[in-house]
């Protein structure tokens, strides 16, 4: 049977606490001073797309990663195993900052959802309604949307 290549995926790693703006700075040597070498890594990788997001609430903060790759799988095992030098400053700033190692990355997936899913509520801020600081919102049931077609 052959397998199928997962093309994305999410990853959650959660922030040590106290390294909120060490992962900043992270993120800021990445499209700064490491670009270059970043995007080396990505092409040889085989990635096409990776976005760092940061989720903050009273548990802590973590990073949402989410990465395109045509076999992410693949892409991963590669980093995973890389001894190239830009690759293996990004596992060790991803130990630093999250305590953990990409080896197991899958404990830290989230599956993406479906192309077409079953929505059963959809929301959306409908501009015109967004008042001043108290920002009041209108919500939209995905039926009163089909509604006005």
């Amino acid at each position: 049977m052959e397998r199928l290549a997962l093309t994305k995926i999410v990853l959650t790693f959660p922030i040590q606490a106290g390294k909120v703006e060490a992962w900043r700075r992270f993120c800021q040597e990445l499209s700064g001073s490491r670009q270059r070498q970043y995007e080396a890594s990505r092409q040889r990788l085989g990635i096409t797309h990776e976005r760092m997001a940061l989720m903050e609430n009273s548990f802590g903060a973590t990073a949402v990663t989410t990465l395109e790759a045509p076999d992410v799988a693949q892409a991963l095992g590669l980093l995973i195993s890389s001894d190239h030098a830009f690759d293996i400053w990004y596992r060790e700033r991803l130990h630093e900052l999250h305590g953990i190692h990409l080896v197991g990355y899958e404990r830290y997936s989230q599956p993406m959802p479906p192309q077409d899913p079953d929505v059963h509520f959809d929301w959306v801020a409908d501009s015109a309604m967004v008042e001043g600081p108290s920002s009041t919102f209108m919500m939209k049931s995905r039926k009163d949307k089909e509604d006005e077609r």
